[in-house]
């Protein structure tokens, strides 16, 4: 269970906010992963809103938001190499599964409306296809 506020997105989708916070910064894009991290940060129209991986999970309304975020980037440099910048793109749904594990509760462990549930795989389909080198799925996790 979530400690404090989930996030400051208001009634608004990732998307939704994503496209407020390109408007309200110009030339700042703004992949999924980033605004997730930024949606638990400040509103949009915060001129002094910056994602920056660096920061301590004080800086987020809630200490698990920094821990999705810091699982979910290890994974995908795992996946995508040491280089790999996670807040220049979009979450994906396989990385999404292999943390959450799954959707306990019908939601998925982070990002949950920007996940393209048409093009996701099950976690039985992903367990099906894993190997010894795939990303382990993660146990779920004690409350």
């Amino acid at each position: 269970m979530m400690q404090g506020s989930s996030h400051k997105q208001g009634p608004t989708t990732l998307k939704e906010y994503a496209a407020r916070y390109t408007r309200f910064h110009p030339g700042q894009e703004c992949a999924s992963f980033k605004a997730y991290a930024l949606a638990h940060k400040g509103k949009a129209k915060d001129p002094d809103l910056v994602y920056n991986a660096e920061d301590p999970p004080e800086a987020y309304s809630n200490p698990s938001v920094h821990r999705r975020l810091s699982e979910y980037t290890a994974m995908a440099r795992e996946i995508h190499g040491s280089e790999f910048d996670p807040s220049t793109a979009d979450l994906e749904g396989d990385i999404v599964m292999r943390l959450g594990p799954g959707k306990p509760h019908g939601r998925y462990y982070m990002g949950n409306s920007t996940i393209d549930t048409a093009n996701t795989q099950t976690l039985a389909q992903i367990r099906a296809r894993s190997t010894s080198l795939s990303p382990a799925i993660r146990p779920r996790s004690q409350p």
